[in-house]
């Protein structure tokens, strides 16, 4: 059967399933494809893609399942990109309190030869 053949609705169910593939919905849409959207994007319920066009169904779940697999790949490039970022922020904070304790030694070596200076007696000119 073409496309030419089949029924209107399925023919708009193919196309908003298509124009979600390639991420250009007529209708608002988070990027996700599933039933829901494909039926927003077509302008039908849920139930009718359920219950009258159960092939889009399934190209719609296996879509959705694919792109989720897709994330999930990435996740471990994600955790090591995040746990190299926490190894550099650490090495970073541990520097840092390096610097700090140097800085917090020469302000107290200063605030005590000020001490000892304040503490002379002043010679007048």
């Amino acid at each position: 059967m073409t496309i030419e053949q089949k029924s209107p609705t399925k023919r708009r169910l193919e196309l908003a399933l298509r124009r979600l593939q390639h991420g250009k919905m007529r209708s608002n849409h988070d990027g996700r494809i599933s039933i829901a959207a494909v039926a927003r994007e077509a302008g039908v319920s849920n139930a009718t893609i359920h219950n009258r066009y159960p092939e889009i169904a399934e190209r719609v779940r296996a879509l959705h399942a694919r792109t989720a697999n897709d994330v999930i790949r990435t996740i471990p490039d994600t955790s090591e990109v995040l746990h190299k970022k926490l190894q550099q922020a650490r090495k970073e904070i541990d520097q840092l309190q390096k610097y700090l304790v140097k800085s917090q030694s020469i302000n107290l070596r200063l605030v005590r030869e000020n001490e000892i200076l304040r503490a002379r007696p002043q010679k007048a000119t």
